[in-house]
Order: structure tokens, then C-alpha cells, then sequence
């Protein structure tokens, strides 16, 4: 395999992934990469081994790299993202999301069996879609037939809500290759936060300050929100604008992170706890994009509460965060159980990012044993694929077909 764009390489943790339960079927070779990103490719080094980087996908020329059978190609999601400009990505416009137009010198040289593409939800949207209609348009003239999916970690055994859009692309007709079906979710958000996190993490006094006089003012506009009791084992999987909260299972006790969405002026519509974090993003000010909320002092059953917009005036109020400039919000409220509680706000650590992609803790341990800063392993950690939707494209296409 080839992986142009290659970040610390996901698309190789699953193929090692499948290779390891599959190793009478599967042998994974890797020819080698593309990636011009330096706290990168120290990660990938640190992972996977010192496998041939070629460097800028624009000056690759391919006649000199080695044959391959599997193509993995993950271009800049800048200029198609909701959280960026949406510049595009045409052919020859210059944006870095064109580059995805790079990789159709690899394929036309190369001529790999399989070919897997990876990027923002947002390139299927109506802005975008001629656009990656006319990449397989150009697939297709090579030979290729193309397999267009969109996957969602959260049903993938993931707690993120993270859409990608997949594109595998098969030079063989006789391949059935079938998306792979959502499953219910186990893992929880809970499963994934470290249990000790150090002091550096939390909000300053002064922020949440700033929460307090936020919710105080919220209280006087009338703003706030009811909780109603739970038994500390459920989560709010949606709030309706009835009041109606529908419940599902495995909330954290005494630990919660909470969402919020909100419509296309950008108005909040609803604070809810999730289940699942909200999409683990590579944001200049805040990369974690989530908040775990920790109760200090609680009542004796030490229940969450959950949300319900029934309510509107109750003693228990929302705690709201600040937003990131251009790369979308984090809001979060606090699940208080009584007047006289206490709480403390906190960041996701990137530790619990990689989690919410799927690594291993070992190779968490390899990536972060190489001196690369928190603010690049947040950033990488945004940019890069969950391992374990890779893992079931590759199970189908390889295992299943």
C-alpha cells in the first residue's frame, strides 16, 4: 500500500489491524507515503517505522516509486470543511483541497487495484457534489468502479460524532464490495477519559467566572434550563423542542460532556449530554472542541441529570463556554444536583482525542514518547481518520468481498 497524505498513519493501523485477525488472508507491505507535515511524519516514524516518504505529492515522480495494489488518499479538507472558507477544490484553482487532483498522476501511472479516498462530510453536500461527481467521473475513465459511502465513527464502535465521506474505487469488476453496516454503540464516552488528568487541563478561576456571571445572566433572562433525575446510568440521546428527552445507556457518573447544536444562522437550538463527543477537530484556538464536566459535591445517588426544555425557569442552570473563532463552537452546560454543588470544567486531553480516533494506547504511547508538543498531537489527532471505520472498509473490501 501507498498512503499520500498520511498524517500518523490510520489508514495502516487498520490494515495492521485486520492483518493481525487475518493473517492467513492478508499481508500488508507498505511501498511508502506522501506527507510534508514534519510533527507527522515524526508520529508516523514513531508508529509505524522508517518507511520511504516521498514527500510533496506535486513533485512525486511516479515512475521511480514501486508498484501497489492498495492507493490511500486523504487530501486537505480545508477548503470544503463548514469550518473553513470553502475556497473548493477544482482542478487547477491552487487551493490545498485541489491537490486532491494530484493523486490522479499516481493512478493513472500506477494503475493500483484498490483505491480508498477520505474527506469532510461537506464534499457531498450541494456546494461540492459536482465536484466529487466528476472525480468519478475521472475514476471511472480508468477503470474504476467507485463505491461512495458516508460513515459516521459513532457506528463504528467510536463515541464521536464524526461524518467522513469514504470513495473506494475497485479496478476489478468481479469484487462485491458491500459498506459496512452500522452496529450499536458499546464504548462509551466514559470508556475513553483517563482517570487521573493533570492540573493544567482545567479552567482557569477566571473562565469560570466568566460561566457564572453567564448563567446568572441567562437566570434573569429566563434562559436556563430544567433537569430532570435520572438513575446515573442513562445519557440524554436527544432533546425535542416538546421537552421530550429520549434515553439510551451508559452515562457517566459524576463525569459528563454535553453538546449543543445549532441551526444555519449559527442560533443554538439545543444543550444536551451526549453520549458521544462531538467531532474531535484540528481547531487553532481550541482542538479539543469538547469539555468534561466533573462533579465535585453531589447529592447521594450522585445522579446525572437529564436535559429537558420543559422547564424553562428551574434552580439548575446552563454553564456555557466560549466559542472558537472560524472553526465552529464548544458548548457545554454542567449537570449540578443540588444549590450547593460544585464542579470543574476541563479539556479534553490528547490522550482521550487519539482514543476518540480509534488508537491503540500503545501506539498513543509511541507518538507521544517522541517529543511532538500537545498542540500538534491536537491538531493531528483532528486531522486524521478514525481507525475503526478504515478497518471495516477494509474488512469488506479485503475479508468479505
Amino acid at each position: 500500500m501507498f498512503e499520500a497524505f498520511a498524517g500518523y498513519g490510520s489508514q495502516l493501523m487498520a490494515m495492521r489491524r485486520l492483518e493481525k485477525e487475518h493473517p492467513d488472508k492478508i499481508k500488508v507491505a507498505p511501498i511508502g507515503i506522501s506527507e510534508i507535515d514534519k510533527h507527522a511524519i515524526t508520529a508516523y516514524n514513531a508508529v509505524h517505522g522508517d518507511i520511504t516518504n516521498y514527500g510533496d505529492i506535486c513533485k512525486i515522480d511516479w515512475n521511480q516509486v514501486p508498484d501497489f495494489d492498495l492507493f490511500t488518499y486523504s487530501s486537505p479538507c480545508t477548503d470544503f470543511s463548514s469550518a473553513g472558507k470553502q475556497a473548493g477544490g477544482e482542478k487547477g484553482s491552487g487551493t490545498r483541497s485541489s491537490l486532491l487532483w494530484e493523486c490522479e498522476k499516481a493512478i493513472e501511472i500506477k494503475r493500483p487495484k484498490y483505491l480508498l479516498m477520505e474527506n469532510v462530510a461537506a464534499l457531498v453536500s450541494k456546494k461540492f457534489i459536482g465536484l466529487f461527481n466528476n472525480w468519478q467521473k475521472v475514476l471511472e475513465g480508468y477503470g474504476y468502479t467507485n463505491y461512495p459511502m458516508v460513515l459516521n465513527a459513532k457506528d463504528y464502535g467510536v463515541p464521536q460524532n464524526r461524518k467522513r465521506v469514504f470513495l473506494v474505487s475497485v479496478l476489478d469488476e468481479n469484487v462485491n464490495f458491500q459498506t459496512p453496516q452500522p452496529m450499536k454503540l458499546e464504548r462509551m464516552l466514559k470508556d475513553v477519559l483517563e482517570d487521573n488528568v493533570d492540573e493544567k487541563y482545567y479552567l482557569s478561576q477566571k473562565l469560570m467566572d466568566g460561566f457564572d456571571r453567564h448563567k446568572q445572566k441567562s437566570k434573569e433572562l429566563g434562559r436556563g434550563f430544567g433537569w430532570n433525575p435520572t438513575d446515573g446510568n442513562v445519557v440524554a440521546h436527544a432533546v425535542l423542542a416538546s421537552g421530550a428527552v429520549i434515553p439510551c445507556d451508559n452515562f457517566v457518573k459524576e463525569k459528563v460532556v454535553l453538546g449543543w447544536t445549532r441551526d444555519k444562522k449559527g442560533n443554538i437550538v439545543d444543550r444536551h449530554p451526549v453520549e458521544v463527543a462531538n467531532c474531535v477537530t484540528a481547531s487553532k484556538r481550541d482542538n479539543t472542541q469538547n469539555y468534561v464536566v466533573e462533579a465535585i459535591n453531589t447529592d447521594t445517588d450522585g445522579c446525572a441529570r437529564t436535559i429537558s426544555t420543559q422547564y424553562p425557569n428551574m434552580n439548575v442552570e446552563s454553564v456555557l463556554s466560549k466559542p472558537c473563532d472560524g472553526y465552529g463552537y464548544v458548548r457545554t452546560a454542567v449537570c449540578e444536583t443540588d444549590e450547593n454543588s460544585e464542579y470543574r470544567i476541563r479539556k479534553l486531553t490528547p490522550r482521550e482525542c487519539f482514543r476518540l480516533m480509534d488508537l491503540s494506547d500503545e501506539d498513543i504511547d509511541k507518538i507521544q514518547s517522541a517529543g511532538i508538543s500537545m498542540t500538534q498531537q491536537y491538531k493531528m489527532a483532528g486531522n486524521s481518520i478514525v481507525v475503526s471505520c478504515l478497518y471495516h472498509i477494509f474488512k469488506n473490501l479485503f475479508i468479505n468481498g
